[in-house]
This record gives C-alpha cells, structure tokens and sequence, in this order.
C-alpha cells in the first residue's frame, strides 16, 4: 500500500501531543478549521485530506486502506501516538486503525461515526449501488456543495422555532473544506467509500469489542445523518467508551460547537498522556 508521500497534503499546524483529524465523506483537511485554530496553540494538529479528496492524489480507499493511510501518515511526521478525532464516515477507518495499529492510537474521539450497522440507512445502500448510485451521488454531491448552502443562508428568515434545527442540519460550502464539483473525481471518492461503508462495515463493527485504547464517542442530538441512537450503540459496543451528547447539535459538530468539540479533545488527551 503506498504511504503518504509527496501526493499527500495535510494541515500541520502547533506544537506538543498530536491530534490526528480525520474528515468526513466528502470534505478535506480545511473542513476542521474551526476546529483547528482552538487546538493549535495546545496541540500538533495534522488534518490530511484523505485519499480521494483535495489536494491529495491517487484514488480514494476504503476503510482498511485510510487506516493504512493514516497509520503512515503519524509514521512519516514522526507524529505518533496521537489522539485520533474522525467524523462521520471516517469513524470505521479510526476504529481499524486503533485496532490493527494500537501503538500508534492513545484516543479515539468518534464524531457522528458511522461504525455500526444501526448507523446505515436505506440511502446509503442505495447509493452503494452501481448506475443508480452513481446517479444518486451525482446529485447528493451537487445538493451538499451547491444547494444546501445557499438554503441555509436563508434560516434567518424561517420561524424562530424552526430556525436553528434547519441550520445545523444543512451543510455550508466550508463543511467540505472548500471542495467543489459532482463528477469527476469526486464521483468516484464518494462511490468507492459509499461501498466500502456497506462492504467493510462489519469488520469495523467487530473490532469495536477488541478496542483498549480511551475512547470517547460524540453526538449531536439533533443529528439526522448517524441518528443519536446509532452513537448509542457505539459507546455500548466499545469497552469502557465514554459517551457525550451535545444538545442542539446536528451531524457537523465541529463546524456548529467547536468549542465544545475542542474541550472533549483536550480532555482526552490529557487522559491519554496522563502518567498511569
């Protein structure tokens, strides 16, 4: 598998313990920059775009392969351990890495991950579809970098109770770190994570009982990508998982309540470097 070479790009900014971030499906690395500038000045904080996206070249991987990805990435920055926050479809490839590479892992912080099978609906199997997904992802990626945004430029005006539970479920054009266009390569990422997510699923989920590194699981409550629930589930099936719901809060927790989000890693990794 080719590590993370001269094709890789990835945010690397601050001092001291790492943190690893790693993006949803779509995004890149400047999806957490909100994130990113509360933990700099703590922190080393590497944010790659991950196989697939941005400015990283060579084809998107699967879940297996981003472990394999991020595991030589900490390699080559000379960056490990690191306390590992991935979000949304990037939970599987944190959890196989903390499993197949625990030494490299001193925390795991789950975001709106998608790990287990409660967290897979009727869309995401649709788009694990040959020719209808595809069709399906062509407008989902034009709707998510395109539509959605100016929607939510428009919450100020709907009813006030209304208003901030549309707000934080609709994405903005920053969510995806600035990433533009629905064919292409793009296309491709998004189909080849879609399958794997339905393919390599079960292997996430029975790593999930093997896990000895600290983990904490976050959800928004109003999240209605990875429902509440599925987290649920998640912070049961690993040993000792810690599990925090942020009321409020939909699936872009780091976007939406960075300053929350930057607490629960700060606590973490505290625990992690903590003297035992």
């Amino acid at each position: 598998m080719t590590g993370p070479g001269r094709g890789a790009a990835t945010i690397d900014r601050g001092s001291g313990p790492t943190v690893l971030l790693l993006h949803g499906q779509p995004g890149s690395g400047a999806s957490w920059d909100p994130l990113t500038d509360l933990l700099a000045d703590r922190f080393r904080v590497l944010a790659p775009d991950r196989p697939g996206y941005g400015r990283t070249t060579g084809e998107a991987r699967g879940f297996t392969g981003n472990a394999d990805y991020a595991a030589d990435l900490l390699t080559a920055h000379g960056a490990d351990p690191a306390t590992v926050v991935a979000h949304s479809w990037a939970g599987g490839a944190a959890v196989l890495l903390a499993a197949r590479r625990p030494e490299l892992v001193s925390g795991l912080v789950l975001v709106g991950a998608a790990c287990t099978p409660d967290s897979v609906d009727a869309v995401d199997r649709l788009l694990g579809l040959p020719v209808v997904g595809d069709a399906l992802t062509v407008v989902g990626l034009l709707a998510l970098g395109e539509v959605l945004p100016k929607l939510r430029r428009l919450t100020p005006r709907l009813p006030e109770r209304l208003r901030d539970p549309v707000r934080v479920t609709l994405p903005d054009q920053g969510v995806l770190g600035g990433e533009r266009g629905a064919l292409g390569r793009h296309r491709r990422t998004f189909a080849t994570e879609q399958r794997a997510l339905l393919h390599e699923l079960p292997e996430v989920h029975g790593a999930l009982g093997g896990l000895r590194v600290p983990t904490v699981v976050v959800v928004g409550s109003w999240d209605v990508v990875v429902r509440p629930s599925a987290g649920r589930t998640l912070a049961d099936a690993v040993p000792g998982a810690e599990l925090v719901e942020i009321p409020r809060a939909g699936h872009f927790v780091a976007r939406d309540t960075p300053g929350e989000l930057a607490g629960i890693i700060t606590r973490q990794a505290g625990h992690a470097v903590a003297p035992v």
